[in-house]
């Protein structure tokens, strides 16, 4: 094994490791009215799980190179896939109590405009997303980066619906303003 590919397989492996730590650690039951919450972690894990294995499928053929050397690719790759998991983990510290891997509004329930809730309304989801590119940059093919990218931006672009609906029948106006004060996923973008 490389030095390249030891990293890589360290990087995952923390990743992998706080994800479940994060699952099992912030996993409610319903809400403070005792509504259930709307649960698509499986749904994203599975798609995740599949992006992952279409992608190095696809990484194999070999069939739309991405022409950047290799070695420069998977510095690049690196740093991004760094930066993505430090943007994820620092908006799940920033929603403290109120992360939760089920949509659901919770017991006491604020707005979080902290952080890098500041600048966009789902950086837990930005950092998935940068990851996930990154991984797909890394892998060298422009197939593996769409099969890997484009699924799980479309699972997780579900599951913000579903959050900000919740969050609109429950902060009302409040949210909506913090809509308009704020984007997504990209600040000053999307």
């Amino acid at each position: 094994m490389t030095f390249i590919q030891e990293l890589w397989l360290m990087l995952a492996s923390t990743w992998i490791v706080l994800e479940l730590i994060i699952i099992y650690k912030t996993r409610v039951s319903g809400d403070g009215t005792g509504q259930r919450g709307y649960r698509s972690e499986k749904l994203i894990w599975w798609v995740v799980v599949f992006s992952i294995i279409g992608a190095f499928g696809f990484k194999q053929l070999h069939l739309v190179q991405i022409p950047i050397n290799y070695d420069l690719r998977q510095l690049v790759s690196f740093v991004l896939m760094s930066i993505g998991l430090l943007i994820r983990f620092s908006a799940v510290k920033s929603l403290g109590r109120f992360f939760s891997t089920t949509a659901v509004i919770q017991t006491e329930h604020l707005l979080i405009e902290h952080g890098l809730y500041h600048f966009i309304r789902h950086p837990a989801y930005t950092g998935l997303l940068l990851s996930f590119f990154a991984t797909g940059i890394a892998m060298g093919d422009f197939l593996a980066l769409l099969v890997l990218l484009l699924p799980i931006a479309y699972v997780l672009n579900q599951r913000i619906s579903v959050e900000e609906t919740l969050l609109i029948s429950y902060f009302g106006k409040s949210y909506q303003s913090y809509m308009l004060r704020t984007k997504k996923l990209i600040p000053g973008l999307y």
